[in-house]
């Protein structure tokens, strides 16, 4: 679903093809969340068949064609319904979660808060899991590093939510 979001997030501002739709999440997300081909030309046939988008094709002299692609209100109000989207499985996800961040700006306060809290409960949940593991005598010292440093990152992500609610709340105030 997080790719989905990319691609229309990436159409809202301004015509693009899908080269530039690829270059532009990379540049602007780095390459954790590259869209390779075989998933962006399939969402985008797929958002023209549904009236996401549109395409003009652009003639170019000596190159192939380029097919430039257009969001309609259309594509805009399914941009708003995919992020407002966020169950669980999908707060338990960092690039579902990650995504969305990205785009908080284009959401309403109580949907950022909802998607910062959704995100906040399932690590929430992940910190007790790891104080629990700790809890018990390691008979692996090494593994124990490894749920020391998971706990240390969920930590860290907390600490992150809780600064991105106080920015959202200011920029509403």
């Amino acid at each position: 679903m997080f790719a989905e979001i990319l691609i229309l997030g990436q159409l809202l501002s301004g015509p693009k093809h899908g080269y530039e739709i690829k270059k532009d999440v990379q540049e602007t997300l780095g390459e954790a969340f590259e869209i390779n081909n075989n998933l962006l030309y399939p969402a985008l046939r797929r958002f023209l068949e549904r009236g996401v988008i549109s395409k003009q094709v652009v003639k170019c002299e000596g190159k192939p064609d380029k097919n430039v692609y257009c969001l309609t209100d259309a594509g805009e109000r399914a941009f708003q319904a995919l992020i407002c989207e966020f169950p669980r499985k999908f707060a338990a996800s960092d690039n579902e979660f990650l995504v969305r961040v990205a785009f908080l700006d284009r959401l309403e306060y109580e949907a950022q808060q909802e998607i910062l809290q959704k995100r906040q409960d399932v690590l929430h949940e992940k910190l007790m899991y790891y104080r629990g593991i700790e809890c018990v005598a390691p008979e692996m010292p090494f593994a124990m590093e490894v749920v020391r440093f998971q706990r240390a990152r969920v930590e860290h992500e907390l600490e992150w939510i809780n600064s991105l609610q106080h920015k959202t709340r200011e920029r509403r105030e």
